[in-house]
């Protein structure tokens, strides 16, 4: 094992990251190479700098003008065309943390690490789970989740995934987030475990309720203080989509993150939703742990960037710095509001036409309350509805298994949305 690499695991196995990181994660090193020479040689070189492969002009990035003049006047070259640093430009993970805490104000004082720019969700995931899962770890989350977790962890980690439902169920109906669930298939794992919570939830639009948050923390909690080894991952896609009253408007990550020695709390989420601009593909890695010191997440910190180093190395520089830009904007804050009020405009449209077809059993609505999607369980077979409902009706939704099928109601103009539910159900009923 390379000497860099011994070196970060001896200042992190004296916390519960040395049993948590997979024999990837603790291999895992940035290379003083060309990055970190190029990197000093930037600060001192101020003769000659010979380091990277970049080509200059005058000190600045050589470039395309017709390339160039699509940017906006205000990006300047070096802005948009250098390579940026291995775990992002500074100003955006700086920006980031900050609003990080304006957003969750109940982590208030706590101590996480500097985010880490990766390019997208996937990317993100990916790289968490490469440092923390080996082949037959269990992974735990609830059954119905973004397929993407297939490639990540079966095709790519042969990982052991632990399911449960995603909602309890009492004499009434749903009853919510299915947290005794949780509950029993953390305690069918061994010393270690990583946990996935999706909130708001792809494929159903659930987020669990202030009252569900809590008893999801505390579950959390009684395992890794009973000594059980946890990481768990809070994939915020789609954070800051919230469109009621008794939903949990923070993410889990601030609850978890100063919650447990033993419970490593990493927080993934992306400019991708929360910004809107999606094809940008920015994404970051934070990471929280009770009683861990500014040189305890630097280790970790490191390892996630040589993780990136040796796959993509770095991301988007002109993304980053359009971001930076538009998050200090002066419109940027009303700008986002009047954003989200448009989706919940669409989820009101939504909750208004499904109930006028509560009655109907073919087709129920799973239930939602957050985020792009919503969810239904068919008593048809649910590719013959998605079937149908392309050939015949022109519609398009997904079918997620044999009873249940996924509408991204954030793609749909409000002024169509009850035409699209009624089309659902027309398409429903022909299957009966």
């Amino acid at each position: 094992m390379n000497q860099l690499a011994e070196k970060l695991n001896a200042v992190l196995d004296s916390t519960c990251v040395g049993g948590l990181l997979s024999n990837y994660g603790r291999r895992m090193y940035v290379p003083k190479g060309i990055i970190v020479q190029s990197a000093e040689a930037k600060k001192q070189a101020s003769r000659f700098n010979a380091t990277i492969g970049v080509a200059l002009e005058e000190g600045s990035a050589m470039c395309l003008s017709s390339v160039k003049e699509f940017f906006s006047p205000s990006l300047k070259v070096g802005e948009i065309f250098p390579y940026a640093p291995m775990g992002g430009v500074p100003a955006l993970r700086s920006l980031w943390k900050d609003r990080m805490f304006e957003k969750n104000p109940s982590m208030a004082g706590a101590c996480i690490s500097m985010p880490v720019v990766a390019a997208g969700l996937t990317n993100a995931l990916s790289l968490v789970c490469s440092l923390f899962v080996d082949e037959g770890d269990s992974v735990v989350l609830p059954k119905m989740y973004w397929e993407n977790y297939d490639l990540i962890l079966d095709e790519q980690r042969q990982a052991r995934k632990v399911l449960f439902d995603n909602f309890s169920y009492s004499k009434e109906g749903v009853a919510g987030f299915n947290v005794s669930g949780l509950d029993a298939a953390l305690s069918s794992t061994g010393d270690k475990a990583v946990v996935i919570l999706n909130f708001p939830n792809n494929p159903t639009g659930y987020t669990p309720t202030s009252e569900e948050a809590l008893e999801i923390e505390e579950v959390l909690k009684r395992y890794s203080n009973s000594g059980k080894k946890l990481v768990v991952i809070t994939d915020d896609a789609y954070f800051g989509l919230f469109f009621e009253k008794d939903v949990c408007k923070e993410s889990l990550f601030a609850r978890l993150c100063n919650c447990s020695e033993n419970l490593l709390a990493v927080k993934c989420d992306a400019a991708t939703k929360e910004e809107m601009v999606w094809g940008f593909r920015v994404a970051f890695i934070t990471y929280g742990c009770k009683g861990f010191s500014e040189e305890l997440y630097d280790a970790l910190v490191q390892k996630t960037m040589g993780a990136l180093r040796g796959t993509l190395s770095c991301c988007s520089t002109s993304a980053q710095n359009i971001l930076v830009k538009g998050m200090t904007d002066s419109s940027y804050y009303e700008e986002k509001t009047a954003a989200v009020e448009k989706i919940k405009l669409r989820y009101d449209a939504l909750k208004s036409s499904l109930s006028k077809y509560s009655e109907r059993r073919d087709l129920v609505p799973l239930p939602f309350n957050s985020g792009y999607f919503m969810s239904f369980e068919c008593s048809c077979n649910a590719e013959d509805l998605r079937h149908l409902l392309l050939d015949k009706y022109c519609t398009g939704v997904i079918r997620l298994d044999d009873h249940h099928i996924r509408l991204a109601f954030s793609s749909v103009d409000l002024k169509d949305i009850p035409a699209l539910i009624d089309t659902v159900y027309i398409a429903s009923a022909e299957l009966k």
